[in-house]
């Protein structure tokens, strides 16, 4: 194994990435921020995911939308990395976030999940697939394989640096961040994005609550990742969507 680092200047440290193959120039999974990843997909609707490679074993935030598509992103960090992945956190019930989950729990993977999301799995994953598979015909999967470890409402995995946090109802009643620390990096996932997007499922009531959570924990946000539309933003992209969301409250 080897380490490449990169001096930030700016910020005065360094931000270091364990390198397990050399990364080919069209690979999918694309390097953000120390041992953080990007991989964006167009399957469905196109959706941004995380990856962290630490340096034993890998962390997948949200399983995509079906086990066909989470070998894809299995194959772009096997592209990487030979790393195991040791867990898979369904960020929402929703099926871009969940619908992989036994792809991953085959390849002995733990998928993981706060109570409120795997709840909602249970209850309201049948007629959320049937409304994607309305507007997506090649979307078949109508059962889903349920999280096989709860976790708490905020979590520390990857020895603290992957923090897994449910700050109350948002685009979903089980939607969660997930929080870099080592890079600042934040996943905003469904919660938080560019534009308004769909609030079907929303609860509007509590969804600028846990915004405004989000920023009474005052966590060093450098970058957010959306999990539509445009991947990477700044932190102010906290307070655009919350304005978007008064808005659209109207």
């Amino acid at each position: 194994m080897r380490v490449w680092c990169s001096a930030v200047v700016l910020v005065g440290f360094a931000f270091c990435r364990p390198v397990y193959a050399e990364i080919p120039s069209n690979a999918k999974l694309k390097p953000l921020a120390g041992q953080v990843y990007v991989y964006e997909s167009s399957d469905y609707v196109a959706t941004n995911y995380v990856v962290y490679v630490g340096l034993r074993s890998v962390t997948v935030a949200g399983a995509t939308w079906t086990p066909s598509t989470a070998q894809k992103l299995h194959e772009a960090i096997k592209a990487v990395t030979q790393l195991p992945i040791s867990e898979v956190l369904d960020t929402s019930p929703d099926p871009e976030w969940s619908g992989g989950n036994s792809y991953w729990e085959g390849i002995g993977a733990k998928v993981i999940a706060v109570s409120e999301t795997t709840s909602l799995l249970k209850s309201e994953w049948k007629p959320t697939a049937d409304f994607v598979a309305q507007h997506s015909s090649e979307f078949g999967i109508r059962g889903v394989m349920l999280p096989n470890e709860t976790i708490g409402d905020d979590t520390q995995i990857q020895n603290g640096a992957v923090r897994i946090l449910y700050l109350g109802a948002s685009h979903t009643p089980g939607d969660v961040f997930v929080y870099f620390p080592n890079e600042k990096v934040l996943d905003a996932g469904s919660i938080i994005k560019e534009q308004v997007g769909n609030l079907a499922s929303a609860d509007l009531v509590e969804y600028p609550k846990t915004l405004e959570k989000l920023k009474a924990a005052k966590l060093d946000i450098r970058t957010v990742v959306s999990g539509h539309w445009s991947a990477i933003h700044g932190p102010e992209i906290i307070d655009q969507y919350e304005k978007l969301l008064t808005t659209a409250k109207r």
